[in-house]
């Protein structure tokens, strides 16, 4: 037998530098740092955490992400995510 997700589920990719696309789509449930990851004590790249139901989880470049179909929010990583959900049209 063959299965398909029912649900349809939103989600916004984290590239590193799209803080204000994660911020209007997760609202408080996403933290921003900022680390300087260069070490050179100029430039300094934003580091986002997401608020889900149990845990604050870090995202990395590439990560999704996502608002579940009850509201709640979590981290899909990349490979995962695309391998799960294709996109509407």
């Amino acid at each position: 037998m063959k299965y398909r997700r029912k649900e349809t589920v939103e989600a916004v990719q984290w590239d590193g530098t799209n803080q204000e696309d994660v911020k209007a789509f997760a609202r408080q449930f996403a933290l921003f740092d900022y680390a300087d990851t260069n070490h050179d004590g100029k430039t300094f790249d934003a580091v986002l955490k997401i608020k889900t139901m149990h845990h604050i989880v870090p995202a990395e470049i590439g990560d999704y992400v996502v608002r579940g179909t009850k509201g709640d929010f979590f981290v899909a990583k990349r490979e995962e995510f695309e391998a799960k959900y294709e996109e509407e049209r």
